[in-house]
């Protein structure tokens, strides 16, 4: 069986050559495809239709580095089903991943206890990667279950950065993405400097 990897000049090869793989993790219908949407398009659909797969948008992020100078990163985002069918199909499309943003849905606590085997399986297959923690869907104040600390929690034992977020209101999406790319360029310019030696 050939494996099929995605490729990150698959894209769109008009950036200036900071370009990274982020992929979206968690189960489904914790609105990771709706933070994509929101992030690349700044669009939300009420109507929820599962992933099936992958999908993927890109969307450049102008990013001040350490050295004072602005950069735009380019991001290509996937999306990654969260059923478990898709497992293997997901470990091939997180290969070569700069990043990932881990979301569970703050009215679901199953959607926070499994956030754990993300983790996991995303170390498994980039252990030098990045990872952001999204507790998303946070404008459902009435319905929310998950409070806030065991999200500090997560971000302490995965050493991620994290955020609340609410792709419906927009609220903090736009933070987990630039601090994406943040890391991501931070680490591939140190990257360059380590090769030019």
């Amino acid at each position: 069986m050939t494996e099929i990897l995605p490729s990150v000049a698959d894209a769109d090869d008009t950036s200036t050559g900071f370009k990274y793989r982020v992929v979206l993790l968690g189960e489904a219908s914790v609105g990771k495809t709706s933070l994509l949407r929101r992030f690349a398009e700044n669009v939300f659909d009420e109507v929820y239709k599962q992933t099936i797969g992958t999908t993927f948008a890109s969307k450049d992020v102008a990013v001040v580095g350490e050295d004072g100078m602005k950069r735009n990163v380019r991001l290509v985002v996937w999306d990654m089903a969260g059923q478990a069918t898709y497992r293997e199909l997901r470990r091939q499309f997180m290969k070569g991943a700069s990043a990932a943003v881990i979301v569970y849905d703050v009215t679901r606590p199953e959607t926070f206890m499994s956030c754990n085997n993300w983790f996991e399986a995303f170390r498994e297959t980039c252990p030098d990667a990045a990872v952001i923690v999204a507790a998303n869907k946070v404008d459902l104040e009435e319905e929310r279950i998950v409070p806030i600390e065991p999200g500090w929690m997560l971000r302490d034992w995965f050493q991620a950065n994290y955020y609340e977020t609410s792709a419906k209101t927009g609220a903090k999406v736009a933070d987990v993405f630039t601090k994406v790319a943040e890391i991501v360029l931070k680490r591939g310019l140190g990257l360059r400097s380590d090769l030019a030696m």
